[in-house]
């Protein structure tokens, strides 16, 4: 994927020691790497919140000798949430969660890992991201993480360096990034690859809507820490500002039309006109990018988070002939298609594919693309929240970390100001 970089030589080369380390371990590794059909799968979930039940979910409809046996979080009260929801399933006899197998605290993620699972499900916030899949796969572990892989260009340089040593493992990754996996998706995308609407011209996705996150109230005594990571969507540090949390699913679409094929600079202009007050964090409300390839083809995507406004949600190819509108699942022009949308379960099926590479020593690896389309959305915060014109090789080779050293509730929080396009700097 990042092979046009000279960086990516350069990072892999300064990787070389754990890439002996994951060729050495993966002798060890390659007796147990895969399962037999029958062989019962035990997985552990970081993350119980929404997102977090869902893939448990998910997991257990997708393969039925898979049992839950561990869950982590940061708050013990997600832990119980989560352990009654999966309990009122049809799945409640796989639910074999017990006390000790139930963490809680910043290190939870990591008592999961060593609780003898064999997959890991992470769904927490995306800052925590990097570390938590970087200690699964080091841990040897099969795992499912969620979208987007990291907040900033250190995580995401975290994260293909993990994602090379599953690789180099026979570790199976599956990425949430969902729409890779749905029928109708994947239909039209190859009609795209095949020629339907001929050359690309253009591209362009918007997703307007009201907004996504709930806000958690500020009780007496609760640190600047904990309030924050309560209320982690409204902070850039932890889900990366609504670009590249939520839009990331636009733009990897729009990566997966143009065959992975990253693009070559973005300049990005946003700001916040509703999202006025401490409680909303330091993310903004709008966003409009514009993204150059190498041939000069331009993807424009524009997304905001204001109530009271008309919604739209489309991504429309435009090509030499034809037209391609992916979420109506429709083909104008000298190649004329429309499918009715799929009633697909393309979340499910992540775990279905994920379980189907397990069982078949298939090795499933999505660090390619989960990697690239977070780094899309990252650089395209990047250049909104500074003003400036961002290219890929600057995003890639940026130094911008956002994620504390330090994380525990008596351990300061990341500055919340909000930035000043012009003024905020690029780094």
């Amino acid at each position: 994927m990042l092979e046009s970089s000279p960086s990516r030589r350069t990072f892999l080369k300064s990787s070389a020691t754990s890439a002996v380390a994951g060729v050495l371990a993966s002798q060890l590794l390659s007796s147990r790497a895969f399962a037999a059909e029958n062989t019962v799968l035990k997985v552990g979930l970081v993350g119980c919140g929404g997102r977090g039940t869902g893939a448990a979910r998910d997991t257990l409809s997708a393969d039925p000798n898979c049992v839950i046996t561990a869950l982590g979080d940061l708050f013990p009260e997600q832990n119980e949430t989560a352990v009654k929801q999966l309990k009122a399933t049809e799945y409640a006899d796989r639910v074999q969660i017990t006390p000790e197998s139930t963490f809680s605290g910043f290190d939870a993620y990591q008592k999961v890992i060593d609780s003898g699972v064999d997959v890991v499900l992470l769904a927490t916030p995306p800052g925590f991201r990097p570390q938590h899949l970087e200690a699964a796969i080091n841990a040897g572990k099969h795992v499912f993480c969620e979208k987007p892989v990291a907040v900033d260009p250190v995580g995401c340089r975290t994260v293909w360096e993990a994602g090379e040593l599953a690789r180099q493992r026979g570790l199976t990754l599956v990425s949430g990034l969902c729409w890779r996996y749905e029928e109708g998706m994947k239909e039209i995308v190859t009609r795209i690859h095949d020629g339907a609407v001929g050359d690309i011209q253009a591209i362009y996705s918007t997703r307007y809507n009201s907004g996504a996150g709930r806000q958690y109230p500020r009780k007496p005594g609760m640190s600047d820490m904990e309030w924050q990571i309560r209320n982690w969507y409204f902070f850039t540090w932890l889900s990366a500002d609504f670009f590249a949390e939520q839009f990331v699913h636009e733009l990897d679409k729009i990566a997966w039309v143009m065959q992975d094929e990253h693009p070559q600079r973005v300049l990005c202009t946003g700001g916040r006109q509703t999202r006025i007050g401490e409680e909303y964090g330091n993310i903004f409300d709008h966003f409009a990018a514009s993204f150059e390839y190498k041939n000069g083809m331009r993807y424009n995507a524009t997304t905001r988070h204001q109530v009271g406004c008309t919604n739209e949600f489309q991504d429309f190819i435009v090509g030499t002939e034809g037209t391609a509108d992916l979420m109506a699942y429709k083909i104008e022009g000298k190649n004329e298609w429309r499918k009715r949308k799929n009633v697909n379960q393309m979340y499910r099926n992540e775990h279905v594919a994920m379980y189907d590479s397990i069982r078949n020593a298939k090795a499933l690896n999505n660090t390619d693309y989960m990697v690239k389309s977070s780094l899309m959305g990252v650089m395209a915060r990047m250049s909104a929240y500074t003003g400036k014109e961002v290219t890929w090789d600057q995003a890639w080779n940026s130094n911008l970390d956002l994620v504390p050293k330090q994380l525990s509730f008596e351990a300061p929080a990341p500055s919340a100001e909000v930035a000043v396009p012009g003024v905020t700097p690029l780094v």
